[in-house]
């Protein structure tokens, strides 16, 4: 009878898992593609905004990483728990993206110089970069702890 109760158990914890996996798979997609989808709001803000140079490399950043988010999105849909590839690469481009406007904050780049405004869409975006490298972290932690399981 404790055999049976214990194979339920880890029958449903397993199902339990499994469904919070999917879930956390289905918010960093989200996460990632609503990312995707404010860069490519600033880059369209920033190109009607002015014509000079930075402001171009600025809207070439910004459509860079929408360019990137979006097939990264589109990955993590169709590759669900498959690979974690599209997690640890939407980690390190989030990092870099946060890690390089920390940069502009605090040091003057070439060419754009010190950039001392820090509006809404800012926040929004590394916030939600901040979502995503947690959201990754965690299925990335979930996917080592199923592997194992698989295994043993």
């Amino acid at each position: 009878m404790r055999t049976v109760v214990r194979q339920l158990n880890t029958v449903h914890r397993l199902y339990l898992m499994k469904k919070s996996t999917q879930q956390f798979v289905l918010i960093a997609t989200i996460l990632v593609l609503s990312n995707s989808g404010i860069y490519f709001m600033t880059a369209y803000s920033q190109m009607k905004e002015s014509d000079d140079v930075a402001s171009q490399i600025q809207t070439m950043l910004f459509t860079t990483a929408a360019i990137t988010y979006l097939p990264l999105g589109i990955w993590m849909v169709k590759n669900k728990l498959h690979s974690r590839a599209p997690y640890v690469i939407a980690c390190l481009i989030s990092i870099a993206l946060i890690g390089l406007y920390v940069v502009s904050r605090t040091v003057s780049l070439p060419i754009v110089g010190i950039q001392a405004d820090i509006g809404l869409v800012d926040i929004l975006s590394k916030v939600t970069q901040g979502a995503i490298i947690v959201v990754s972290l965690m299925l990335l932690r979930n996917w080592n702890k199923e592997k194992t399981k698989v295994v043993q």
